[in-house]
């Protein structure tokens, strides 16, 4: 127990001491040297360890889902972004499990012997050290499996992407409680512009659409290609009426935008947009689809650059 206190009381004094060896053994032209942020996200896995010196049951805690556990992750997830590689990443909990014991050993604690202290320290650090690790690895594959995942033309996500994502999406929704809105986006008679400019001016206009989506598009939004000319938005943690703003805003966007065509005339392109949503995650993925696809029928029908939200009573066609 003393040890644990220890560690609480100069949590300031081996935190300074963690960035400046860290900072000397790397070199100043490292990229992802330890900042205030790096700092302040090893506090709580500096909290972890002193926990484990005080009871070895503390390590429960870095188990899967628990507090510690994510910390620890988000800590492998933050020195990941800042440019940080493996082997600098497990030197850097090296550094710090020198810190935590040569603050222990200065007052070594009186009711049990140091090295018991010090097998329970190294349990934690590399229990910590794993599981950072480990979200260098997840990251990693992640971030190739969106590369492979990219539609060759426009550049946004492809229809298999799409799918897997608004599972996730919708697991997610369901998990917390959260609003989950589907925007789907066809180019009003796309084939007529094909056919008047030609299939390598169309592929240039589907360029610049993906263009358009993705600018309006927010960072946690989806943007994917579905098809031929149409495309689909996922929307997280967005109720219908933001799906509708979007939507109304894409369509602006589409109506002033000047397309390139094989002339020196701009052309114009609209495009009809249909929104579904989900408040708490409880449809599945396809009936969300076939509610924003019989949406987008629905803004055909009106005359094409339009959006519409679906409303009981539209087409819903779930296989």
């Amino acid at each position: 127990m003393k040890a644990a206190r220890t560690l609480e009381t100069s949590a300031d004094a081996i935190l300074d001491r963690w960035v400046r060896h860290v900072r000397a053994a790397t070199g100043p032209r490292r990229r992802g040297l330890p900042n205030r942020r790096a700092r302040e996200n090893v506090r709580p896995l500096l909290a972890a360890i002193a926990a484990v010196t005080a009871d070895r049951a503390a390590l429960a805690d870095l188990q899967p889902d628990r507090a510690a556990f994510l910390q620890a992750k988000h800590f492998g997830e933050l020195r990941q972004q800042q440019g940080v590689k493996i082997r600098e990443l497990l030197e850097e909990f090296r550094q710090l499990r020198r810190e935590v014991i040569a603050q222990i050993a200065d007052a070594p604690p009186a009711d049990e012997p140091l090295v018991d202290v010090i097998q329970r320290v190294d349990d934690a650090v590399d229990l910590i050290a794993a599981i950072a690790v480990e979200t260098f690895h997840n990251v990693e594959v992640e971030t190739l499996t969106e590369l492979i995942a990219i539609d060759p033309l426009t550049g946004l996500h492809d229809y298999g992407y799409f799918w897997d994502r608004l599972e996730q999406e919708l697991l997610r929704s369901r998990r917390h409680g959260g609003p989950l809105s589907l925007v789907i986006v066809d180019v009003d008679e796309f084939k007529r512009y094909n056919d008047e400019y030609g299939h390598l001016w169309g592929d240039v206009a589907l360029k610049e659409a993906a263009s358009i989506l993705q600018a309006i598009s927010r960072r946690s939004d989806v943007v994917a290609r579905y098809g031929g000319d149409e495309f689909v938005l996922i929307l997280p943690e967005t109720t219908i009426e933001g799906a509708e703003a979007i939507g109304e805003r894409a369509r602006a966007e589409f109506s002033t935008h000047r397309f390139r065509g094989k002339t020196a005339d701009a052309v114009t392109l609209t495009i009809s947009v249909g929104c579904s949503w989900t408040p708490d995650g409880s449809l599945g993925g396809r009936e969300l689809v076939a509610q924003a696809d019989g949406a987008l029928y629905e803004a055909k029908r009106r005359g094409r650059n339009a959006m519409v939200r679906f409303v009981e009573g539209m087409p819903c066609l779930v296989p």
